[in-house]
């Protein structure tokens, strides 16, 4: 299992390379993970900070 640390570093590496496409990257990586459900975990949360700092950064924006 990831810990929070790896989980926000992660994050934030997948937004700055996938920008846009970030939520089709994460899916592609869960799809890939079915069965084991300790990768499921981390992509779900890798997913919500992704989500944080997307909001973050558009709350930034105004």
């Amino acid at each position: 299992m990831m810990t929070d640390r790896d989980v926000w570093m992660k994050a934030g590496a997948i937004l700055a390379e996938h920008g846009a496409m970030t939520a089709d990257y994460i899916i592609d990586q869960i799809s890939d993970a079915i069965g084991d459900r300790v990768a499921v975990e981390d992509w779900r949360r890798v997913a919500a900070a992704v989500d944080a700092i997307s909001d973050a950064q558009s709350r930034g924006a105004n």
